[in-house]
């Protein structure tokens, strides 16, 4: 039985990500990959245009199945607070794990080609910005929090600091603590939203 050209590529996608978690992008060589997946290198380009094009495609995967993870954790709780409690777990540990994987002069690595997948990134910052808008906007709409003067500025501003403990705590060992200070933090967050009693 013969796979498809998509489980293919899916399948490559998967064996780049392990070479460049493990030699980094920029000493990963597309004769890497392809000597991975046993396979020519000229093959490679029958999936991809060019290793810049596997890189925008694993950050957009990835940033893809982060977000399909958020919603499903929004969808376990019942109030705006539990809701960004549950997102903000969840998404610290799908970067932690991710982190897990690779070094930080690898991670590093990453982040000084934020160039080359800017649009990917936007994308994901807008759907982002979109969930935790609903969460408070539902929120409102419920009454457990007060009317936001610029919603759309809270969001960002929600967002601004989860992208800020990406950066802090992605290497932090004591995950526990981290998710202590997340919950900490979201508890801080909504006594200030807070409808008074």
């Amino acid at each position: 039985m013969s796979i498809s050209k998509e489980e293919k590529k899916k399948a490559l996608l998967q064996t780049a990500s392990d070479v460049f978690l493990e030699y980094g992008p920029h000493k990963t060589k597309l004769e890497d990959i392809a000597k991975r997946a046993g396979m020519a290198k000229t093959s490679l380009y029958y999936y991809f245009r060019d290793k810049n094009d596997i890189i925008r495609t694993i950050v957009k995967n990835d940033m893809a199945r982060l977000h399909e993870i958020m919603i499903g954790a929004v969808g376990s709780a019942d109030t705006a607070e539990g809701k960004i409690l549950a997102l903000s777990e969840a998404r610290y540990q799908f970067i932690a794990d991710k982190a897990s994987r690779a070094n930080k002069e690898i991670i590093s690595e990453f982040r000084s080609l934020a160039g080359v997948f800017e649009a990917e990134k936007e994308t994901y910052l807008h759907a982002q910005k979109d969930l935790i808008e609903g969460i408070l906007r539902e929120g409102i709409e419920k009454g457990e929090i007060r009317p936001i003067q610029d919603l759309d500025l809270m969001a960002l501003i929600m967002i601004a600091s989860m992208f800020g403990c990406d950066n802090t705590f992605a290497f932090y060992d004591q995950r526990e603590s981290v998710m202590d200070a997340i919950k900490q933090m979201v508890r801080i967050f909504f006594i200030g939203l807070r409808n008074a009693p």
